[in-house]
């Protein structure tokens, strides 16, 4: 009986250590990644001091490979947004990881934004516009560390756009941006979930000369036996070229 109770004890204590955990969250902008399988969960060491169980070594399967940008723009045509003369294609929402492994990027649709033809008021094409530049990227990195400063989860992912495309001679619109999940590295006993939505578009032009511009969220959703853990940050896009990620 008195082991019994000691066991107790020491579980209801470790139970309440564990659940007074506190995480810091940072987003940085990166050159290069530091994973070397791309686009491949992995199991990195425990976080906050919790060793991962010996797994057996394994081949990783041969990654398939990436769409195209011209797959992705097929997909393009749902109307997600509107703001007066300025519409947004694409999807409103989509998963980038679920349980901790990157989701099949060949599911995404990008985000145009794009005009109304001034005489038709029809919704323009991605594909009519002009004079669009080649497709850009910034890489960031988000981790989530424990208040041991063990790395619970590390995402690697990133925004690619291609803007500058003008209709009629006219504008600064974005024909694609998606956001793009490179690796995700999870501590044991952790399920890791990100999502992406497009919030709002705006004109920072003139209505003679738009220029185009988008907020886009990206939420996070960690969870464990003891902990649940939900953080938004929040990506700025605009005709220009700029691409600025806020951390909350």
């Amino acid at each position: 009986m008195k082991t019994l109770l000691a066991t107790l004890t020491l579980t209801f204590a470790m139970a309440n250590a564990l659940a007074a955990e506190t995480f810091t969250v940072e987003t940085v902008e990166v050159k290069s990644f530091q994973s070397t399988l791309k686009g491949f969960d992995t199991v990195g060491a425990g976080a906050g001091g919790i060793t991962p169980p010996p797994t057996d070594p394994t081949t990783p399967t041969t990654p398939k490979t990436p769409p195209t940008f011209g797959d992705r723009m097929d997909n393009a045509g749902k109307v997600i947004a509107v703001a007066k003369d300025l519409v947004a294609l694409g999807e409103d929402i989509y998963r980038l990881v679920q349980k901790g492994k990157p989701t099949n990027t060949t599911d995404f649709s990008p985000i145009a934004i794009v005009p109304r033809d001034p005489i038709s008021k029809e919704v323009v094409s991605p594909f009519d516009m002009e004079e669009c530049s080649m497709p850009s990227e910034k890489k960031y990195v988000t981790t989530i560390k424990s208040s041991t400063g063990g790395e619970a989860v590390r995402f690697e992912y990133m925004v690619l756009m291609s803007f500058g495309c003008s209709f009629n001679g006219t504008g600064k619109y974005i024909q694609s941006a998606i956001v793009q999940p490179v690796s995700v590295k999870t501590s044991y006993g952790w399920d890791f979930n990100a999502s992406m939505k497009l919030n709002s578009i705006m004109n920072y032009g003139t209505k003679a000369q738009p220029v185009v511009g988008a907020m886009i969220t990206i939420k996070y959703q960690m969870n464990s036996w003891h902990t649940a853990f939900e953080r938004n940050d929040t990506i700025h896009i605009t005709g220009n070229g700029d691409v600025k990620n806020f951390s909350n």
